[in-house]
This record gives C-alpha cells, sequence and structure tokens, in this order.
C-alpha cells in the first residue's frame, strides 16, 4: 500500500505539472506497474496470509495509515502543493515520456 501511494502521488505530479500526452503515457505505465504489484505480489501473499489483507481490500487487516506518511505531493481542495524538495521539473523525463 506504501508503494501504490507514492505511485499514486507521483501520477498526480505529472498531471499537474505536465502535458496531457506525458501524462497519459505516465499513468498508463504506472497502472500496469501498479496492477503488477497486486496481482503478482500482494494477492499471492493475502491468498497465503488472508490474515494481513487490508480492509480496503475487503481484508480483516486495519492499516494504520499513518505509515504512508509524510506524503512527498499533496493537493487540497483544487490548490496543488508540493511537500518535499521533489519538484515536478527534476523529474526524469524516461519516467514521463513513456
Amino acid at each position: 500500500m506504501q508503494i501504490n501511494a507514492k505511485l499514486d502521488q507521483s501520477v498526480a505530479i505529472v498531471r499537474d505539472h505536465d502535458s496531457n500526452e506525458n501524462f497519459e503515457n505516465y499513468r498508463e505505465v504506472i497502472g500496469k506497474i501498479m496492477a503488477s504489484l497486486l496481482m503478482d505480489i500482494e494477492d499471492k501473499q493475502w491468498r497465503k496470509y488472508p490474515e494481513l489483507r487490508p480492509k480496503q481490500m475487503d481484508g480483516p487487516y486495519e492499516v494504520d495509515e499513518s505509515i504512508i506518511e509524510p506524503r512527498f505531493y499533496n493537493y487540497k481542495n483544487e490548490q496543488q502543493h508540493i511537500t518535499s524538495a521533489v519538484e515536478p521539473d527534476r523529474i526524469p523525463r524516461r519516467f514521463i515520456c513513456g
């Protein structure tokens, strides 16, 4: 869940600070990575250890939400804020251009 949260935040950075074309390409790549994490790693572990499946995924485990903090990119309402040293223009182009 921590990895997925960070990946999701990275998509928001690209969405908010790059072209729509780069955003679409980046989102597609990150979506494939997130699907692979779920199907190839998380789901296999949850089948083996069902007591660890998070409630967000219809399991019994209560995840401490603080594990995904601090977020490196936050957005509140319609205003977007960078909350750490990560600057959108410092994201390597190879990750954005697909």
